[in-house]
């Protein structure tokens, strides 16, 4: 029995697969035998049962010697797997084994799938259902419905497969895809109009599809169907549906999925308030065309919270998506296209951002918002090129200044309409504080027009409401506004208000509490509890904070709103301990980057490059904080241990500039520290493309390793240095090198220090250089020590293939193909798929499908360039040798227009064309 084949099918005609081949059955009573035994299984089957199942309406004079007959030929067709059927009395039982009979996992998937949607986990639901689907191969028990017990099992069997349906469509409806429902559930209830859970899926997609008439029509049919055929009113819950739907009950909403999934957004903390009249006409211009919209005003005024609303309501209109970008984070103008770049899933390979930033925008529709936008002003340059892409792209930016960009529409925000202060002030009193009396409205416009009703002061002074009353609020914040009046000339009236209104709340803390709130100030784009510990602020200061108004939590993260890190900065220029919380900020990112290091290429770098993303910011700033003090040591430290991160994220040159400026200036370094740095350096480079620079770095690398006898960190060194050389086209001068690394590391033993890699480096040197055995050896060893790791061995065995591919084992190839190819389709693993484009194109070509193969390269060509891949020098020889040599021999207009077709596909495309014209 192959793995995950069940032995027996009976979800289709009658089946029996040992081995993924199929065994013959026999007449057909022989296999009536085998369903009946299998309808009845694990139990003894009588030898009168059987006779009677068999023969029904009379049989042979001799049915029991008939029944021994079919028996033994059963058990002689099956070959080993024929020991299940044994005789027990006068009888016969079939042993079915766990997950060996096609009807048994459809039924577990069923459950799992009705569960998992009772859960909510909808997503999971479907996959299931659609798992238990797949098993279906016709009707179930088809050809030998005859058999009276067959027969309700059958029926049963359809009827579970319809609640399946009906399950999956729920799951569906509850993930908003409800109007890619529609279509398969009016074929559904045409065919079953008395099946209430299938009407209801289809009366509530259509009202969520905007179509209440249509599911008001589909009530009628059934209350009709119901009343004709069975004499029955419908039941309650498809009443109260349909009584919902006439009253459009808000609880039957829900956003469609494909508008969902093109909001790119942060969700916010709490629902706008007023500015209505901004609102609408703001919506009226993009709609309109407008393509550079900025909203400026002083911080606190509102800006990003009514961009996040604009963003929301154009979704609709941007089939590619809207998405938010924070850059009050960023003090450096060149890392703004590669912020953005990350932030739309652009991959970078080399120094320019900018290009493929703009290529990947060029013909989409979408809308970018660009918060914060006066901390990078030289950037606007940036957003030009952009919109300059297409005319689909348009951009809303939110800043305290205008950008000046030609066809840029400034909206002043001013201050909130006193209603709507009132209404925001009560709203956030009453989150702060339940007994909180919104009835003394003058008094709240007083303390409202003293904020110069700016939004962030209003919801910093409603927070107090637990702590005074409304009078004493509105004396205390006079006193403290009649003193910011005569502030800094260079503030304006607003922003003086609002600084005021921060020092007032600041000022009603504990004083430890305060300290605490400046002592933030020291992080960029927020953090966790145990950072702010790290740095000398407890979990009882974040509580405090929270709850004041003046500290946003997100989930596991905390964070300070740009206005309020500017004020928690200057108390933190007067704290006497201002010095050591950097120091300990600092360290603590070292300590979590040190700490991340060894896992980034193991099974949990996907959660610690999460959160190396998060930390990005204070990240720089700690690299920021150690050049200014001059810890050039600490600063090598914490850029070394990042190198792995940029590999693995996409390699900025100004995240490599912390590596070489610290290389210049850590003189105390030990030469253990500079190797690793170097190291670093080499992998960075060679990612970007840059061969030579990675050569010298990893050279001068393991030149310095070799000095300190790490014979660990030289196997890793001198196998990236090998790996170099390969690529470079010199597989002649990598064998020797990786033949070494083996021996390091079997020598070592060491569990960190998989041999895997270094075998598989080491068969695709051996496959350059023609040296097809050593190739096979060294993957027979590698797939031996992946065996259980999924990904691993379908790693090994598409490199097989292409072993295979070489040596025109073609049927040999396609065998490993087809099991590897859905396991990396699965896993998402995207650079082994592009190459496996060539692979497929090589394959093409071996069995004189020259056309397909040139389409596949085409194809290959434009997913290098999606992903942003750079073929190397080893894979271009490797290409022209498989490949070139026999495209060359097409006529140039037929390969160019070929390659053009294939130019046309994305991965996932190719990758179904290819699986249909050779596997």
């Amino acid at each position: 029995m192959a793995d995950g084949e069940p032995l027996f099918r009976a979800l289709g005609p009658l089946e029996v697969r040992i081995d993924g081949g199929m065994v013959d059955l026999g007449p057909a009573k022989q296999r009536a035998l085998l369903a009946v035994l299998l309808a009845l299984a694990p139990d003894v089957v009588p030898v009168e049962r059987l006779v009677d199942e068999l023969w029904p309406h009379g049989g042979p004079g001799q049915p029991l010697r008939s029944l021994q007959v079919y028996v033994s030929a059963l058990r002689r067709a099956m070959g080993p797997e024929g020991r299940r059927l044994t005789t027990v009395g006068r009888g016969y039982r079939l042993e079915v084994p766990d997950r060996g009979f096609d009807i048994d996992l459809f039924e577990d998937r069923v459950a799992t799938s009705q569960e998992e949607h009772r859960a909510g986990e909808h997503e999971a639901a479907v996959a299931t259902a659609d798992a238990a689907q797949a098993l279906w191969r016709g009707q179930a028990w088809q050809d030998v419905r005859g058999v009276p017990v067959i027969e309700p099992d059958a029926a049963r069997l359809e009827e579970l497969r319809l609640d399946l349906r009906a399950t999956r469509a729920a799951a569906l409806l509850a993930l908003g895809r409800h109007r890619d429902q529609v279509p398969e559930l009016e074929g559904l209830v045409r065919l079953h109009p008395l099946r209430e859970d299938l009407r209801g899926n289809l009366m509530l997609a259509l009202h969520r599809s905007g179509r209440q008439a249509e599911a008001l029509e589909v009530y009628a049919d059934g209350r009709v169907a119901l009343a004709d055929e069975a004499g029955l009113d419908p039941g309650t819950a498809l009443r109260d549906l349909h009584a919902a739907i006439l009253g459009d009950d808000p609880n039957l909403r829900l956003e469609d999925a494909d508008l969902r999934a093109r909001r790119h957004l942060p969700a916010p903390a709490t629902a706008l308030i007023g500015r209505r009249a901004d609102r609408d006409e703001l919506v009226r211009l993009l709609t309109d065309g407008t393509r550079l919209l900025t909203l400026t005003g002083p911080g606190g005024v509102g800006k990003t919270r009514l961009a996040l609303h604009l963003a929301h309501e154009m979704a609709g209109a941007c089939p590619d998506g809207v998405w938010f970008i924070e850059l009050a984070d960023l003090d450096d103008v060149r890392l703004v296209a590669p912020t953005v770049a990350e932030s739309l899933g652009v991959d970078l390979v080399g120094e320019d951002a900018v290009t493929p930033l703009v290529d990947h925008v060029a013909g989409r529709r979408l809308l970018l918002v660009l918060d914060n936008f006066e901390q990078v002003e030289p950037a606007a340059d940036l957003v030009a090129r952009l919109l300059g892409a297409g005319g689909g792209v348009q951009v809303v930016v939110t800043s305290r200044v205008p950008l000046r960009v030609y066809g840029e529409h400034v909206w002043q925000l001013g201050p909130m309409a006193v209603d709507d202060a009132v209404a925001l002030f009560s709203a956030r009193a009453t989150a702060a504080d339940h007994r909180f009396d919104g009835r003394r409205v003058a008094t709240i416009e007083r303390i409202c027009a003293g904020l110069d009703r700016l939004p962030l002061a209003i919801e910093l002074a409603a927070a107090r409401v637990s702590e005074m009353t409304l009078d004493e609020m509105a004396d205390h914040l006079a006193a403290r506004l009649d003193l910011a009046s005569d502030g800094p000339p260079e503030r304006s009236g607003r922003q003086r208000a609002l600084r005021a209104t921060i020092g007032w709340s600041a000022d009603l803390l504990p004083s430890d509490t305060a300290t605490a709130l400046g002592r933030l100030g020291v992080f960029a784009g927020g953090f966790q509890a145990d950072a702010a510990e790290a740095v000398g602020v407890g979990r009882q200061h974040l509580t405090v904070l929270v709850r004041s108004s003046l500290l946003v939590r997100e989930a596991d993260r905390f964070r300070l709103l740009e206005t309020i890190r500017d004020y928690a900065l200057e108390l933190l220029a007067h704290d006497p301990d201002r010095a050591g919380v950097r120091d300990r900020h600092a360290a603590y990112h070292l300590a979590l980057a040190e700490q991340a290091r060894p896992g980034m290429t193991g099974t949990s770098s996907a959660a610690l490059i999460r959160r190396l993303r998060a930390e990005r910011a204070n990240l720089r700033a700690a690299m920021e904080h150690d050049q200014q003090a001059g810890a050039w040591v600490d600063l090598l430290r914490l850029a070394t241990a990042l190198t792995i991160f940029w590999y693995r994220t996409g390699v900025r040159n100004e995240d490599l500039a912390w590596v070489e400026l610290a290389l210049g200036r850590a003189f105390d370094a030990d030469d253990h520290l500079r190797g690793r740095a170097f190291y670093g350096l080499a992998i960075c480079r060679g990612e970007q493309g840059r061969s030579e620079e990675a050569m010298a770095a990893c050279t001068e690398s393991h030149r310095l390793l070799q000095a300190t006898g790490d014979d660990a960190w030289l196997a890793r060194v001198l196998n990236s240095l090998a790996g170099l050389t390969r690529d470079a086209g010199h597989a002649a001068a990598a064998a020797p090198m990786v033949d070494e690394v083996i021996a390091l590391r079997r020598r070592l033993a060491d569990p960190a220090l998989s041999l895997r890699i270094p075998l598989h480096n080491r068969a695709i040197v051996a496959m350059d250089l023609g040296d097809l055995a050593t190739a096979r050896w060294c993957l027979a060893e590698e797939r031996e020590l992946a065996a259980g790791d999924e990904l691993e061995e379908a790693w090994v065995d598409s490199t097989l293939a292409d072993l295979a591919i070489t040596d025109a084992r073609t049927e040999e190839a396609r065998s490993l193909l087809r099991s590897a190819l859905p396991v990396l389709r699965a896993h998402d693993a995207e650079s082994r798929l592009v190459e496996l484009l060539d692979s497929l194109a090589a394959l093409a070509v071996t069995i004189g499908r020259l056309p397909e193969a040139a389409v596949l390269v085409g194809a290959a060509d434009r997913a290098m360039a999606d992903t942003g891949a750079v073929q190397v020098h080893a894979d271009v020889l490797l290409r022209q040798r498989r490949v070139g040599r026999m495209l060359d021999e097409m006529l140039p207009d037929d390969r160019s227009a070929r390659t053009r077709e294939g130019a046309e596909l994305d991965l996932r495309e190719a990758l179904d064309l290819a699986t249909d014209w050779l596997l």
